[in-house]
């Protein structure tokens, strides 16, 4: 063995094989580093790399074979070794090792100090490159585009219309595609006139593309320019400039819509068999009317809309996407003309639209709206369905679906995924996004809802505070719930609904004074929860007076005279409503305490028989309650009240009482005084649940007032009735 290694010696064995490794070493470092600059992937590099390993054993064999003398390379048999040894050839070998191992001395040391700074640097850059990919397309995907406000380069300021008018037909074709997402033109037409950068854009609106352009118009010239963009890169996939006669701007809209399909092809693998066309219009005057139209109704200045659209079908009585345009705007409810004469004008021209077109979605869109105002809802779901199949990114239907399932059939889970649906094609609509956290919140996911309302402290921050207000609530936090309603109250003092909810959270509180001031006029269903059921009578008795076709008024006096224990009076406008909304189904949410009172009043006729729907009615609802996720919401919402009050209206006094405890500890209001809940009230376990209820009333009401009488924050828009402070100091007292 000794002499084997010996051998190993004589021959350079070792430091050829020495040499090699550092040679072969240094080789793969600098195709690492240079393979990539001229586009050779990993395959190439690892290729070199297997060369470089299997060329290791050939050198050792070669080495072991041949010999470097004076006369040059010779097989190792042939060298006489009766003559001294010669070393130059070592001493050959030993400085080439030196020489090579100085070579990657000096290429560590550069990819140490030179090159790994800027590819740190590079994958730094590609790691936040890639964040942001995620951030823009986290909740669309690749197939997702915005088409921004097209920058109207004419002269007239005034033709700005007109650039409106182009790229929302290139939207509105591009979202004819099913599988491509396309954000609503209310989101994307709101960069309009900003300084931001397409990425920062894209972000902000969910895209992974961006679509932008400008056009001219000069004369009966037109010149536009699209280009399409890709979020990520910031890099243009296409563009292009057309300019043609105007009567020739169908054909450009179907060139862009065309060439981007085709670039979406390659780019994201989109499969469409071909893009959708434009519908042209002859007379270029009625388009023209209609594109001011659009822009007038995107402004909601309605009765501008309206004149417009009738100026279209006035030159073009054919044209069917005005009368689609103008049945939808006579239903929006911005007109100075009453419900029956709108819903009338709004069936003419819907029919009209239906006979010229039926393949457009406005015509069926219209439609929907309409047999919603006629009281056919499951005829204006499926309107709204077709209209859906043809547009599928048609953001407003998806509301007007929501709002029927949600508010009319209490079909909950339904609606919510229409509500998200809405907020992520129109992720900058103030509406769509405050419906969105409203559900949020109902739901208990308050940690997303905390991130959405962050999204709407810039676009509507009064809005916002009375979202905070409702979250904070929860829980039967009504003092936090009523300071956060404030904080909106003094940001937008006209915010709708802010004093009703404001009055319910302080007659939560036993705040009597407050609860009645600052809802102005004393509602029915506020008296009820203050325990004062010949006030809430007379309050209902005289609205009905004033709107006698309301049929919620109608119930209102059912509920209040049932409160009053008048049960004969009650019955017709009960028993009435009841059958006319399908089981108790009234405005958003199903009326549990419709359905308590109905059974009493049944009851107190001898009709048990007649019970039994009542209390499946009721399990039915919380049922679909528990199938959307919806928990106990403190506004009214609470579904293991409902369900423990079916269990108690039905004889199970335990399992319906524990359930009722567990809604007012999650911050439930039973209202104290209404007949109807009397034998609820007098059953010996209440009373734990009824001191509950009031040790939070007296809770909650003490941190109120210990914030708004010391030093009140609210001074400027709101202040505690008189002898309020006084009153709280004598209870802090005692």
């Amino acid at each position: 063995m000794m002499q084997f290694f010996e051998e190993l010696k004589r021959r350079n064995v070792f430091r050829v094989g020495i040499a090699y490794v550092v040679a072969a070493w240094l080789v793969i470092q600098v195709v690492e580093t240079i393979f990539p600059a001229f586009g050779f992937g990993d395959a190439a590099i690892r290729t070199a790399v297997i060369v470089l390993a299997i060329g290791f054993p050939l050198v050792l064999i070669f080495s072991w074979l041949f010999q470097l003398t004076p006369e040059g390379l010779k097989l190792d048999k042939d060298v006489d070794r009766s003559r001294p040894v010669p070393h130059h050839a070592g001493k050959k070998l030993d400085r080439a090792i030196i020489v090579v191992l100085a070579l990657a001395l000096g290429y560590f040391a550069f990819d140490k100090f030179v090159i790994d700074p800027a590819r740190d640097a590079a994958r730094e850059a590609l790691v936040t490159e890639r964040a942001r990919t995620e951030a823009v397309i986290g909740s669309f995907g690749d197939n997702s585009l915005a088409v921004l406000p097209f920058v109207n380069m004419s002269d007239d300021i005034e033709n700005e219309y007109f650039s409106d008018g182009v790229a929302e037909e290139v939207l509105n074709l591009l979202a004819k595609i099913p599988d491509l997402r396309v954000i609503s033109r209310s989101s994307s037409f709101s960069f309009r006139g900003k300084d931001i950068d397409i990425p920062s854009i894209a972000e902000q609106l969910n895209a992974a593309l961006v679509l932008e352009g400008s056009v001219r118009r000069y004369g009966n010239q037109v010149r536009i320019t699209a280009q399409l963009i890709e979020a990520r890169s910031d890099t243009h996939l296409w563009s292009e400039t057309y300019e043609r006669e105007l009567e020739d701007v169908f054909a450009i809209q179907d060139e862009i819509s065309a060439a981007i399909v085709e670039s979406l092809r390659d780019t994201i693998n989109l499969e469409v068999d071909q893009a959708p066309r434009t519908t042209a219009v002859e007379n270029t005057e009625a388009h023209d009317a209609y594109l001011r139209g659009q822009y007038l109704l995107a402004q909601r200045e309605v009765s501008g809309a309206v004149r417009e659209f009738e100026q279209a079908i006035s030159l073009d009585p054919d044209y069917a996407l005005a009368h689609a345009q103008l049945a939808i705007a006579y239903q929006l409810g911005y007109l100075d003309i009453s419900f029956t004469e709108a819903v009338a004008k709004a069936a003419r021209h819907t029919e009209r639209a239906m006979v010229l077109d039926p393949t457009i979605a406005e015509a069926h869109a219209a439609a929907g709206l309409l047999s919603s105002d006629e009281g056919d809802l499951e005829g204006a779901l499926r309107q709204f369905e077709k209209a859906i199949q043809i547009n599928p990114s048609y953001v407003d239907v998806y509301t007007w679906m929501a709002n029927i399932l949600g508010g009319d059939l209490g079909r909950y889970a339904e609606a919510f995924a229409l509500r998200e649906k809405a907020v992520q094609l129109d992720p900058l609509s103030i509406p769509a996004r405050f419906n969105y956290v409203d559900q949020l919140i109902r739901r208990g996911r308050l940690a997303e809802a905390d991130r959405e309302l962050e999204k709407l402290a810039s676009l509507a921050p009064g809005l916002r505070a009375f979202l905070r207000g409702l979250r904070l609530s929860q829980g039967g936090n009504w003092a936090n719930g009523a300071l956060g309603l404030l904080d909106a109250l003094r940001i937008a003092p006209d915010l709708p609904h802010t004093r009703y909810v404001l009055a319910t959270l302080f007659a939560f509180s036993g705040l009597e004074k407050e609860a009645l001031a600052i809802q102005g006029e004393a509602a029915p269903d506020l008296l009820s929860l203050l325990g004062e059921p010949g006030r809430a009578l007379a309050a209902a008795e005289a609205e009905l007076a004033e709107d006698p076709a309301d049929p919620g008024k109608s119930v209102a006096v059912g509920l209040a005279l049932a409160g009053a224990g008048d049960y004969a009076r009650a019955r017709p406008y009960l028993e009435e409503s009841w059958a006319r909304d399908g089981g108790g189904m009234v405005d958003y949410s199903f009326r549990v305490d419709h359905a308590a009172a109905l059974i009493a009043v049944r009851r107190a006729a001898g009709e048990e028989d007649k019970v039994a729907d009542l209390l499946a009615a009721i399990r039915d609802h919380v049922r679909r309650y528990k199938e959307a996720g919806i928990g106990n919401f403190v506004m009214s919402v609470s579904p293991d009240y409902e369900d423990g009050l079916a269990s108690y209206l039905a004889g199970d006094d335990r399992q319906g009482l524990a359930l009722i405890a567990r809604a007012v500890e999650d911050g439930h209001f039973i209202p104290p005084s209404e007949a109807y809940l009397q034998s609820l009230y007098e059953h010996p376990d209440f009373a734990a649940i009824r001191a509950m209820q009031e040790a939070r009333q007296v809770r909650e009401r003490g941190k109120f007032v210990a914030i708004v009488c010391s030093d009140n924050p609210y001074a400027a828009v709101w202040q505690p009735a008189e002898g309020t402070c006084e009153r709280f100091a004598a209870e802090d007292g005692d």
